[in-house]
This record gives C-alpha cells, sequence and structure tokens, in this order.
C-alpha cells in the first residue's frame, strides 16, 4: 500500500477500530484495530479475563452492525466452556436488560439460584450463546506456541493467497518466497485471544520464558504477514501485592514494565501494554483522586504502559461490576456523586 492510499483509507474511516466499550480510553488506542498485538497484564483478581471478555463482546456486536467479517480465536486456558458461557450469559443479559444476574446464580453455586423469571431470561439467551459460541473458535485445550501458529497460518491461507517473488539460496539455486499475503476480503478483522500466557502447552523442551517468547515471536510474524491482532493476557509477579513495596510512601504503586512474570519480550513485541491494578487490594486509600474507601474493590486502575499508536503513561479509572462482567469509566474524581454511588 503506497503512503497515499494508507492515508486516504484513514479519510475514509477505515482505521477507526471496532468499538471496545469505552470512550476516554479510544482517544488512545482507537477500540480494536486491524494489525494491533495487545499485551494485558495484572495480579490475579484485577479483571483480566473478564475485560477481554468485555471488549470481545463489544467489538462482536459492533463488527455485527457493520456488517464486517469478524474471526475470533480465543485460546481459553483457564476458564471451560461451560464456565465460560455462563459468564457471557451473566454479560449478554445485563447488556440487552440492564439486569444483572451473577455468573454464581447462573451456575447455582451453593445457595445461589435463579428464581423464576431470571431462569425465563436465561433460557431465552440460551441459543444466542450457543450460537456465539459456534462462531467462534474456541480452544480449551491447552496447546503449545507452534500448534496455534500453524492453526492461525493454515486458517489464513483459506482465506487468500500469497504473491511470491525468486531468491537464490546458499547452493545458488532459484527458489520461491512469499513477498506478501492478499487476503480475500481486505476489511476482515481477525482477532486473537490467549488467556493465559504461562498457561500455554510445552515443547521442545523450553521454558515458561522461552514458551513465551515463542509465542509472542509467532505473534509479531502473524501480525505482519496477515494483519491479525491479539489480546494476551498475562500474569504480573507477586510482588507488586506485598506489604514491603506497599509501606513506601511516594511509591508509584500502578502497574509498569518489570511486574510481567516470566519474560519481558512479549512487553517489547507488543503495540499496546495495558495493566490493570486495584488500589483496594493494595490497602491504598486514593487512587487517581478517587476515594477508595467509597469504591472498594469495584474501582480498577487501567493503564496504558506503552503505546505505538499514541500516547502512554495514561491511566483511567474503571468501575468494575464482575456480577454482570460489565466496566464503565468513572467519571473524573471532582464529578463523582458518592451518596448516589450505590
Amino acid at each position: 500500500m503506497s503512503l497515499k492510499r494508507r492515508i486516504q483509507e484513514g479519510i475514509e474511516g477505515k482505521f477507526k477500530g471496532l468499538a471496545n466499550g469505552f470512550n476516554r480510553l479510544n482517544d488512545y488506542i482507537f477500540g480494536v484495530q486491524r494489525a494491533v498485538y495487545t499485551l494485558l497484564g495484572g495480579m490475579s483478581g484485577t479483571f483480566k479475563t473478564t475485560l477481554a471478555d468485555f471488549i470481545v463482546l463489544n467489538s462482536i456486536i459492533d463488527a455485527e452492525k457493520l456488517g464486517v467479517e469478524y474471526n475470533i480465536f480465543y485460546y481459553s486456558y483457564e476458564i471451560d466452556e461451560l464456565s465460560k458461557q455462563c459468564n457471557w450469559l451473566s454479560v449478554i443479559i445485563y447488556n440487552k436488560y440492564g439486569i444483572t444476574i451473577p455468573p454464581e446464580r447462573i451456575k447455582g453455586f451453593g445457595d445461589n439460584r435463579l428464581n423464576d423469571d431470571e431462569q425465563r431470561l436465561v433460557d431465552s439467551e440460551i441459543p444466542y450463546v450457543e450460537e456465539l459460541f459456534k462462531k467462534i473458535n474456541f480452544r480449551f485445550k491447552a496447546t503449545n506456541p507452534t500448534g496455534i501458529y500453524n492453526e492461525l497460518w493454515q486458517f489464513f491461507a483459506s482465506k487468500g493467497k500469497f504473491e511470491y517473488e525468486p531468491y537464490i539460496d546458499k547452493e545458488g539455486k532459484t527458489k520461491q518466497k512469499i513477498k506478501k499475503y492478499i487476503p480475500n476480503n481486505p476489511d476482515s478483522y481477525t482477532l486473537v485471544v490467549l488467556d493465559h500466557l504461562l498457561l500455554l502447552l510445552k515443547e521442545r523442551g523450553f521454558t515458561d520464558k522461552e514458551i513465551i517468547d515463542k509465542m509472542s515471536e509467532y505473534m509479531v510474524e502473524l501480525r505482519n504477514m496477515f494483519g491479525c491482532s491479539c489480546i494476551f493476557i498475562s500474569q504480573f509477579n507477586d510482588g507488586l501485592s506485598t506489604v514491603d513495596r506497599a509501606k513506601f510512601k511516594g511509591i508509584d504503586l500502578s502497574p509498569q514494565m518489570t511486574d510481567f512474570k516470566s519474560t519481558r519480550n512479549p512487553y517489547a513485541d507488543a503495540d499496546i501494554v495495558l495493566g490493570t491494578m486495584c488500589p483496594y487490594k493494595l490497602d491504598m486509600n486514593s487512587c487517581l483522586g478517587y476515594d477508595i474507601e467509597k469504591l472498594k474493590a469495584n474501582m480498577i486502575m487501567l493503564k496504558i504502559l506503552k503505546n505505538r499508536l499514541s500516547s502512554d503513561n495514561i491511566a483511567i479509572g474503571l468501575y468494575a461490576n464482575p456480577k454482570a462482567g460489565s466496566f464503565e469509566e468513572l467519571p473524573k474524581p471532582s464529578e463523582i456523586n458518592y451518596k448516589n454511588y450505590e
């Protein structure tokens, strides 16, 4: 693509991106874009998977509205299929009807039970969720990086064609190599979600670091060759939550590059790096000007640590509603009416 054509496509709105459920955040990351490698990190219990699912579901709705082909490969190694379906039922019901039915009630854990109205609502949405799961390429059994790479390569090969060019190998023989990939539908989107990197299946005797680095290396190649995007979820080191770290006044407790577990290569490879933090779990009284004593564990800081698309080192306060799989950008601290918070 020429520079002039790239600029023209921007004018035509071809890089608007699919909706991700946020507004202010998109002043910097612009929704779900093509050919963008996103790394999402955080400690356990900071709603990383819920946030990724929130983005995926919002982008699906937007793609359907726009009539855009949207291919999703979701490698869910932490949550099984039925649990994921129950979780998504909760989100979809909240999005459609504004009614909160927590996943634990849908699953019937403990003394949680659906009442008659809730059961009718859940039953009415089961066909939609089951149909949605047929459209998404879910993989619930752990795979190694090479298995994922081969599956995605075969998929893209079926969705376009390759243009080749000759080259001379070390023995002086003329051979062909791929020059570029031409998709059948250049307006389509493909998103790869991996939850999470440390649960990848081992191969070739690799260590955790080598496995994650290989997957990241493959993703860069897939992004560059086919224009696919990804959301890779990564765990943070436990050190972020240590009491000793929290005791130091004036120390920045927000997510940092050094918090990512096992390896920093995905951080280096990614176009966008997001980090989540729950200030309440770190015994903080305030964060970004918000009163954590009032917002408690529902306040999540989402920080843009790295951003090749625009500005970075940006932190936004989110209200997390895990019982509905929902997130909202909090108003400015000065605009929150805590009396009406509940």
